[in-house]
């Protein structure tokens, strides 16, 4: 059991990431619903308070704006991570979990393409063929009338005229509400969740790429701390301003959770989001290898089990197919790297991909912190939500 204690504890953190998403879903969607930015504004508020307020417990250095010489990428980091951990909740109002989770998987690949133009990093023939098989699974899941004009989203044969919002879809929002739980997406819609799940992919990818960029240069909780400040401000700004703008209304605006389950399922999101980190923290620090990373994909069968028991949704042929191709490139690209050397120096250690991520939501990119020492500028491993 020792030899596989790494592998296991990150096959469980994704169960806890899974619940965590699972939670977000089900804070949007049921009964009136709250909007991704209130669930944004009240998750990261809530951190930038805590690590806030243990930085200036512990007098973290160059607390709170950070290095000076870094300050302009905390800055890109925190605006990055903001469309990473968005881009995954806006989508999952209107996707299955499995497939708002499995589009993320494209960051990696993304990051690698936004660190072979910034640092000149290697970019094999395998990883650049290996990103255009997961695009391509990307346009299977989002399956566009345009191109599948004859096909549901599910993989049928009933033609698009068929998803125009009709009876099927009285549970459609009208005007700016959020979907209800039994809201059956149309052709526009998914497209729409798509491309921003696509935008959350690059925002994703751009926050690893300036983590790996700031390196050691200040302390990890500072960035996690400029990430969770950005989306408290720029959440903050749209729930005041829509409802002056007209914008949104009546989901986008500023309110409290909705009775006692709304309230347990914030409380329940922070902690699985708590614990998720923590088990990925102790898994990779006690197995750096390919089979640990590999481990991070466990995430999609989690969320497809919960799409098929609590929403009762199960996928159809398309967007299986698109998933499959890919998980399958992802997965081949993390099999196919040479083994993880082994553990480096404290000191020495710097961000590296092959983990899992930062953003809260987006189980592909991660940024995980040695709870042994949070003051030490230390190893971190970003997989790629927040």
């Amino acid at each position: 059991m020792d030899a596989n204690r790494g592998i296991f504890l990150v096959a469980l953190s994704q169960l806890f990431g899974a619940l965590m998403n699972l939670a977000a879903r089900l804070l949007e969607l049921e009964g009136e619903g709250m909007h991704p930015f209130q669930v944004l504004f009240a998750r990261q508020s809530i951190t930038m308070l805590c690590a806030s307020g243990y930085m200036f417990w512990k007098r973290t250095p160059d607390f709170p704006l950070g290095n000076p010489e870094v300050r302009w990428l905390l800055i890109a980091r925190g605006v990055s991570g903001f469309f990473g951990i968005y881009g995954m909740w806006y989508s999952m109002m209107y996707l299955p979990l499995a497939e708002a989770t499995v589009i993320t998987f494209l960051a990696p690949s993304i990051a690698g393409v936004a660190c072979y133009l910034a640092f000149r990093e290697p970019f094999t023939r395998v990883e650049q063929f290996g990103t255009l098989v997961a695009f391509l699974g990307v346009v299977l899941i989002a399956h566009p009338t345009s191109l599948f004009s004859s096909a549901s989203p599910d993989g049928g044969d009933a033609t698009a005229a068929a998803y125009a919002p009709g009876p099927h879809n009285s549970t459609a929002p009208t005007g700016g509400g959020n979907p209800g739980m039994d809201h059956e997406a149309t052709p526009a819609e998914r497209l729409r969740a798509v491309g921003v799940a696509l935008v959350g992919v690059l925002g994703a990818a751009g926050a690893f790429t300036t983590i790996r960029w700031i390196g050691k240069r200040t302390h990890p909780l500072i960035s996690v701390n400029y990430f969770a400040t950005w989306c408290t401000l720029v959440s903050a700004v749209v729930l005041t301003a829509a409802p002056a703008l007209d914008v949104g209304q009546p989901a986008l605006r500023f309110a409290l959770p909705r009775g006692p389950k709304q309230w347990a399922l914030l409380l329940f999101l922070g902690l699985m989001g708590f614990i998720m980190q923590f088990m990925l923290t102790k898994g990779m620090s006690v197995d750096r290898s390919n089979k640990a990373n590999a481990m991070v994909f466990t995430h999609m069968l989690f969320a497809a089990g919960f799409d098929r028991w609590v929403f009762g949704h199960s996928m159809g042929w398309m967007s299986l197919a698109g998933c499959g191709l890919i998980i399958g490139s992802a997965l081949y690209m993390v099999i196919t790297k040479e083994s993880a050397a082994p553990p480096l120096p404290r000191r020495e250690r710097d961000v590296e991909i092959g983990g899992v991520r930062d953003a809260e939501g987006v189980p592909m990119l991660m940024e995980v912190d040695d709870d042994d020492d949070l003051d030490a500028l230390d190893a971190r491993r970003v997989r790629l939500g927040g």
